[in-house]
């Protein structure tokens, strides 16, 4: 059932023994298990897996890709080896606009047929459509995207960004910037999503230990330059697209 997906979010807990982001670190293999790559061939994007069959990634990913649909596939790496699926429809959310505005930047792709969720393989926690998550609020960011501006793909990273003000995000970009983002960071630079990281999670972890999934990775000035964030499609404020289309 719907709630028993819900039940088996991530926690801190779990963890299985351990799976660039510019300016990350290696992650440990099964680190980050909702992670996934999504490919034509090579890499294109990431994603988060929400339920055993249902994805969440960027919409801007797939301008070009939705009718091709059935040649886009999920990779899942473990230890080694892949779990892969191929996707079975994409919906970007309807409201979403390029160029200039990324506002929506948000899809979900369903699966042709359910994963099985082990200690590598779990969807992670969508926040609540009132969910806040505060200024300052240290996460972390994963993918597999360029280690710099125009540079090449790595293997996978993570790195710990912070959330940072709707002002200091409205001061680096203007009037881009929606209530449907979020913008993270190190505004000192140095640390950033990078392409190739498109679509992926940008996840924190609550008091309570739950990991909740706050951003998608969608747009940025560059990389890791000083006072421009990355910025995020905001989960918070797309989380009744997001029910209204899975029913999660």
């Amino acid at each position: 059932t719907k709630s028993f997906l819900f039940l088996r979010c991530f926690y801190s807990s779990d963890k299985a023994v351990s799976f660039k982001i510019v300016g990350g670190t290696d992650s440990i293999q099964g680190e980050w298990p909702w992670q996934v790559s999504l490919q034509i061939r090579s890499h294109l994007c990431g994603a988060s897996i929400i339920s055993d069959r249902w994805l969440l990634s960027a919409a801007h990913c797939f301008q070009d890709a939705i009718s091709n649909v059935k040649i886009i596939k999920m990779k899942h790496f473990i230890v080694g080896e892949g779990t892969s699926r191929t996707i079975e429809r994409i919906i970007t959310h309807p409201n979403f606009s390029i160029p200039g505005l990324f506002n929506n930047d948000i899809a979900v792709l369903e699966l042709s047929s359910p994963l099985t969720f082990t200690d590598f393989i779990r969807p992670i926690c969508l926040p609540s459509s009132s969910h806040v998550f505060r200024d300052g609020q240290t996460c972390t960011v994963t993918g597999w995207g360029t280690l710099s501006y125009q540079g090449f793909y790595p293997s996978y990273f993570d790195a710990d960004v912070n959330i940072v003000s709707n002002d200091a995000c409205i001061r680096a970009y203007g009037n881009l910037i929606s209530n449907k983002m979020l913008c993270a960071g190190i505004l000192a630079g140095g640390i950033d999503a990078c392409q190739g990281d498109s679509g992926g999670p940008l996840v924190c972890e609550e008091s309570s230990g739950t990991w909740l999934l706050a951003g998608i990775v969608s747009f940025g000035d560059g990389c890791a330059q000083p006072d421009t964030p990355g910025v995020y499609s905001h989960v918070t404020a797309l989380r009744d697209w997001v029910l209204q289309e899975t029913g999660i």
